[in-house]
């Protein structure tokens, strides 16, 4: 039972995780063609890809929005097995559609584990939080216009943000 859990930890730790950059606004599209070469079955190197994501809250046409916004814009992360990216992978993985680079150019760097601690402990946290912020915070003593409810149309000055609960006492 030892031995099982032993060769587990050293297998994780043998992982590392190499960012690209690729163009921004096409992240998504980067990540789900990876997804879908994985997925085939021909990389068997790649554990995962990975794209930082929160959700934020936004006022649009007077409605609120709730959209996913980049965490890092213009990169991808990948987790690759055995700490070792193939020559071959490397090229295939270049020459997809929207990938500009690795970070690292010709010879890829692979994060630091604090680096990567950090990136997925701060992705946990947004996603014990709900991963909802707001884009355009409310201040106190601010006026605003009130557009639905029993007060629609009325101006009003904010006397309280509760930023938990997502309300404002006008």
């Amino acid at each position: 039972m030892e031995a099982t859990a032993n060769t587990e930890n050293v297998q994780q730790q043998e992982t590392k995780w190499y960012v690209l950059r690729v163009v921004s606004g096409k992240e998504k599209k980067v990540k789900e063609y990876l997804d879908k070469e994985v997925s085939r079955g021909g990389w068997d190197q790649v554990k995962q890809v990975f794209l930082p994501v929160e959700k934020v809250y936004k006022v649009a046409n007077g409605k609120k929005v709730m959209r996913e916004r980049n965490y890092y814009p213009g990169y991808v992360m990948i987790e690759i097995a055995n700490g070792k990216l193939s020559d071959d992978l490397k090229d295939i993985i270049k020459n997809t559609t929207n990938v500009i680079h690795f970070l690292g150019k010709e010879d890829p760097i692979a994060l630091r584990k604090a680096e990567v601690n950090k990136m997925l402990g701060k992705m946990d946290e947004m996603a014990e939080s709900g991963g909802v912020s707001m884009v355009e915070p409310f201040i106190v003593g601010e006026t605003i216009k009130i557009i639905e409810g029993p007060f629609n149309d009325f101006n009003g000055v904010i006397e309280e943000v509760n930023d938990e609960k997502k309300k404002l006492k006008v």
